[in-house]
């Protein structure tokens, strides 16, 4: 058999500390939870590193090296050897043997000694390999593996990116490596409980190894030592010294059992590696396995191999026809930029038969054989309208849009997989169809052109169709595929019929709100802008004068050193770079420690956010036609509410008068008024009516002032003596309660005392029992059955609420209190949006819903359809439930949002 080993010259072998790695990625993530409540932010961190170091370094052999578990031999030399080591955290313990799974589904060698640490197996390991003519690197970040640096073994750190060979090691230790376990017994490691040498620091040690060499000719020669404190400790610490060193030092002889040609690196087993990871949700890192080593799924035949190019019309007719005659129809559209506005160039077509197409469009190639696009419209302007023949694909608002672009109007929405992938795990980050396919149907999707992905390339059209015909109708085939699996499991989950009546139903409406806009005043933004620009300015003045010299306010190290060196107030967290300096940390250096420079650098970071997101950004996001269309995304929040980008609407502050200035901007057209229709205090009434108390029930059903009726309550006094203070708190503590508020969160809100907070909490518990059961039982059950759900039966995955991380669990316990409130409001809201919308469309009137903004809907409304549309917005949103208190809709209308709020 011939040998396939690398050339001497060219074999590389890295080790990893592996057992140093868990423990950093550990605390450089935070916690992290599969859906299932298996913690995994530390395996998560290893993974990717060793996956990062692997593609940097391209060794030809490869090793992960683990300490192991029980006493270590060392504990012999020094019996207090590591025993100020706390006990690995509990949440921590559970993800070593899923980190041993990944390097074995990753086909890496994992090596530990019985008796020996990690660093033992790499400094046996390293010899080795340099005996046998390897290059050797150590991928670690721990100083101790300087000792075995030299002309063959050098170390890689992943944090740094960065290799440290010998001129290195001189250079930071000023020592040679092989020094370095003598540095290392003087100073002492109090990680390990390893005794310095009193009064001997870094600077010392370094002077005294210049002059000895090492530690054994230093005690032989101790009464050279020229400082008497320090020949005094060195003669005092003589066999503690000599014993720390055996302490530091690598033993590289171990009896491993290891050939190095066991260690030759070896593709991954990408068909268990790719299970291991979707079990862990680690759906990113999915991409980065080779898919030729992933064979389909059994149960799921594979994807399309040869797609037809469509480029008759004869050839568009019959595809037509056979669309009608299977009654569905996969799309996937090629396309670039906004979908409102983009021109369709091609699509990619599945039909049920397994059969996929491509019809080019408007691909700009050279003699380029396609459809003309008014041919296109005209054949299956009648099959796509038809609702009749169901429709899938993957965001089909964003396929509802460029249709819509091209005069064709989308009926029949049923299988969008990016929405029924969403509906079955809310709590995941994205429903990429990519991602979907390698999970689902163990497929790699053919690459989209560069420009697609919003990277630098050829624009679409100037790709031929064959160089693209691939790529979309491979995805449609991919969601046709993969719909009927996920509607079976949203069956399953009871997931249909909110999918079906609610979801599904919204994707048209959504997209007619998208390609309506609405019209901003870039005048009027202007002027806000430049007044602003202005306050800007002498808020960074306050932020000098109140510092007592000029720095600068967008660099946290230069802002640091003023709150922390020159001020001297305490350093409340840490981040990576050194002492924090966010949000909550000023607004406690400004509440709790009289900071006037904290408290002016939360107005002045407060406005300049303001400035760059909306009065900066919202002039560039006008199109052509004079108005903004924001996008909406239905497959995003984990409690259902939708979330908007470019702009992102959701973030413009609702009280502040600088909120009202930019909202002041979005105006009506000529004849026109804005309508806001926006419901009044509905999370409340929400909880109210889910956690059935009669003491909030009766207060909306007299349609009382909340806090009002609730400082009364907790203050012992009659509504007409709640003085303000005391219905602030009562607002607090009212809003604060669906959210999981505890004592701790409102003293801080509030400014009061925790004992204050908590007392106050109490009481309103005390007049409010049904809240407080509800509480109570609705986190129980969520630890029983996994999930929380709406009214309408959206369901949130819980596993958190299991983790044995406290802070994890309780972050979890506060998400599973307030998604049964705020999405069930989500669910109102949708509802609404849909009644509206159909009450308008039957009624016939030229009135257009423009936003949908938290709990408001904002409508756009002829001057003579005011009135009625502000009673159809009101009857419409406070009739979608039946609920124990009554749905209370405020109305407004005015030229601006502004005036119309």
């Amino acid at each position: 058999m011939a040998d396939t080993s690398p050339p001497r010259s060219e074999r590389r072998l890295a080790l990893f500390d592996a057992s140093g790695f868990i423990f950093r990625a550990y605390h450089a993530i935070p916690p992290l939870t599969t859906s299932k409540g298996v913690p995994t932010n530390a395996v998560l961190g290893f993974t990717r590193m060793v996956l990062k170091a692997l593609q940097d370094l391209k060794p030809t052999h490869v090793a992960l090296a683990f300490d192991k578990s029980g006493r270590v031999e060392r504990q012999k030399i020094d019996p207090t050897y590591k025993a100020n080591r706390k006990a690995a955290p509990e949440d921590l313990t559970p993800q070593f043997p899923l980190i041993r799974k990944v390097g074995d589904v990753l086909n890496l060698a994992s090596l530990d000694a019985e008796g020996w640490e990690a660093d033992d197996v790499i400094g046996t390991l390293a010899l080795q390999a340099k005996a046998e003519g390897f290059q050797v690197l150590v991928v670690t970040s721990d100083k101790d593996f300087m000792q075995i640096v030299d002309e063959d073994i050098t170390l890689f750190d992943p944090a740094k990116n960065k290799r440290i060979g010998i001129a290195d090691v001189q250079e930071k230790m000023g020592i040679l490596p092989k020094q370095v376990r003598d540095f290392l017994a003087l100073v002492g490691d109090a990680v390990d409980n390893v005794a310095k040498v009193p009064g001997v620091g870094d600077k010392t040690a370094v002077e005294l190894l210049h002059q000895f060499g090492d530690v054994e000719t230093l005690l032989a020669r101790v009464e050279e030592v020229k400082k008497p404190k320090i020949r005094a400790a060195l003669e005092s610490h003589r066999e503690s010294l000599a014993r720390a060193k055996q302490l530091v030092t690598f033993n590289t002889g171990l009896p491993l059992g290891v050939k190095l040609e066991d260690l030759v690196r070896r593709a991954p087993d990408a068909t268990r590696a790719r299970d291991l990871f979707t079990e862990l949700e680690f759906f990113a890192l999915l991409r980065d396995l080779p898919a030729e080593e992933a064979p389909a799924r059994p149960d799921v035949a594979p994807l399309a191999t040869t797609t037809t190019l469509i480029t008759t019309e004869a050839e568009l007719k019959a595809l037509a026809d056979a669309a009608k005659a299977a009654g569905a129809l996969t799309l996937v559209p090629a396309y670039e930029g906004m979908p409102f506005a983009a021109p369709l160039v091609g699509m990619g077509v599945a039909l049920p038969d397994g059969s996929t197409r491509y019809v080019p469009l408007r691909h700009q190639q050279l003699g380029a054989t396609q459809v003309p696009v008014a041919a296109f419209t005209a054949v299956m302007k009648d099959v796509i309208a038809d609702a009749a023949v169901k429709k899938g694909g993957h965001d089909l608002k964003a396929l509802t849009l460029v249709l819509a672009h091209e005069g064709l109007t989308l009926e029949g929405a049923q299988d969008d997989v990016e929405l029924l992938s969403y509906l079955l795990n809310p709590s995941r980050r994205e429903h990429a169809l990519a991602d979907l396919a390698r999970e689902r149907l163990r497929s790699e999707l053919p690459a989209l052109p560069a420009s697609v992905e919003g990277k630098k390339g050829r624009p679409l059209a100037d790709h031929g169709p064959e160089e693209v015909a691939a790529a979309y109708a491979v995805r449609a085939d991919a969601a046709r595929r993969m719909a009927p699996e996920l509607w079976k499991e949203l069956e399953l989950g009871g997931l249909s019929e909110l999918a079906r009546t609610l979801e599904l139903p919204l994707l048209p409406v959504l997209a007619r709100m998208e390609r309506e806009g609405v019209k901003l005043d870039v005048a009027e933004l202007g002027r806000t802008s430049e007044r602003v620009d202005v306050e800007v300015k002498t808020k960074e003045a306050e932020c000098h004068q109140a510092a007592g010299h000029v720095f600068n306010l967008g660099s946290n190290p230069q802002l640091a050193q003023v709150l922390y060196e020159e001020q001297k107030l305490p350093i409340l967290k840490r981040g990576k770079t050194g002492p924090s300096t966010d949000q909550e940390v000023l607004e406690k250096l400004a509440e709790e420690h009289n900071s006037v420079l904290a408290r002016v650098l939360i107005e002045y970071r407060g406005l300049s956010k303001l400035k760059s997101t909306y009065l900066d950004t919202l002039p560039t996001l006008v199109a052509k036609d004079g108005r903004i269309h924001t996008t909406y995304h239905q497959a995003a929040t984990a409690t259902g509410r939708l979330s908007s980008s470019d702009p992102n609407l959701q973030n413009i502050p609702v009280r502040t008068e600088l909120g009202r200035e930019i909202r002041r901007a979005f105006v009506a057209d000529a004849g026109h008024q804005l309508v806001s229709a926006d419901y009044s205090q509905i999370e409340l009434r929400l909880l109210a009516h889910i956690a059935e108390d009669p003491v909030l029930i009766d207060a909306f059903r007299n349609d009382e002032d909340i806090h009002s009726r609730t400082a009364a309550e907790v203050f012992g006094v009659a509504p007409k003596d709640v003085d303000r203070e005391q219905r602030r708190v009562a607002k607090m503590v009212n809003f604060g309660i669906a959210y999981g508020l505890s004592a701790h969160g409102l003293s801080t809100r509030l400014g009061i005392s925790q004992e204050n907070a908590r007392d106050v909490i109490e009481r309103y518990f005390t007049r409010y029992a049904g809240i407080r059961q509800y509480l109570e039982d609705t986190v129980e059950k969520a630890r029983k059955v996994g999930y929380v759900e709406t009214l309408y039966g959206r369901r949130r995955l819980m596993g958190d609420l299991l983790s044995k991380n406290r802070a994890v669990a309780q972050a979890a316990e506060r998400a599973a209190i307030n998604m049964p409130i705020q999405g069930t409001a989500a669910d109102l809201m949708k509802k609404a949006m849909l009644a509206v919308d159909a009450a308008l469309r039957e009624q016939k009137l030229k009135t257009r819903v423009l936003l949908q903004v938290h709990d408001e809907l904002l409508f756009e409304a002829p001057d003579a359809e005011v009135e009625a549309v502000k009673a159809l917005a009101v009857k419409s949103m406070a009739s979608v439930a039946e609920l124990k208190v009554p749905l209370k809709v405020d109305v407004g209308a005015g030229k601006s949002w502004a005036d119309a709020h």
